[in-house]
């Protein structure tokens, strides 16, 4: 089954678009096939400018369906509305894990450390990770092996500001756009802690559903 299949309906989507100056631009939205491979993306108002937008690179869209990641590399064929781009499909990609929490992408400030290496420096995650109240997805910028085990710090700020500081272990790695990924399984946690962590992706869920709500109502208003 296609990918796109699991766009018939509009979803919420994360996507990274490539700007002319070689940076990327994250944004949110909401996604739905059109004419396969062909789909759609709407925006909110005064957040898309395709004058910044790289036409000739290509673009990632991600989404989660069924505890399954989903990502799509892209091209971007055209701008037709402001708030609206047309894409291309190219290469499709899918994650599966076993869940027992929903599981969001966020700017989450988030640092990393190996426990065992006594002289190891903590490193900054400086792209969005992927996490839920079982464990995590951060991008590393080195080579990690399954079963290793990482101390972190996570810093929430909604709905109660909280900085959380536990272990998890390395349950899997892959490669995702020439970056090393790493999926990390809460190994120890505190209770309370991570209880601010589904409380945060319940948050985050609420927000999908309201900027759904919003984009859909903004097109067609």
């Amino acid at each position: 089954m296609s990918v796109l299949n699991q766009l018939k309906d509009y979803r919420v989507v994360k996507v990274s678009l490539p700007l002319r100056d070689g940076k990327q631009l994250s944004l949110d939205g909401v996604a739905k096939t059109t004419t396969p491979p062909q789909f759609e993306i709407t925006f909110l108002p005064d957040q898309l400018d395709a004058e910044q937008l790289d036409f000739a690179e290509f673009c990632l869209v991600k989404f989660d369906v069924a505890g399954e990641n989903k990502s799509i590399k892209a091209k971007i064929d055209s701008a037709p509305e402001e708030t609206k781009l047309l894409l291309e499909m190219v290469d499709s990609f899918t994650y599966t894990q076993k869940r027992e929490y929903f599981r969001v992408d966020a700017d989450l400030s988030v640092s990393y450390w190996d426990v065992d290496d006594e002289t190891a420096t903590a490193k900054s995650v400086q792209t969005p990770v992927n996490i839920s109240g079982g464990g995590l997805r951060i991008p590393v910028s080195e080579a990690v092996k399954e079963g290793a085990r990482l101390g972190l710090e996570i810093v929430i700020d909604s709905p109660q500001p909280t900085v959380i500081e536990c272990i998890g272990e390395v349950v899997m790695t892959y490669v995702v756009n020439d970056v090393q990924q790493v999926a990390l399984s809460f190994a120890d946690i505190e209770d309370e802690d991570q209880d601010a962590i589904i409380a945060y992706c319940l948050a985050e869920q609420r927000k999908q559903l309201r900027l759904k709500v919003k984009v859909l109502g903004t097109s067609t208003s």
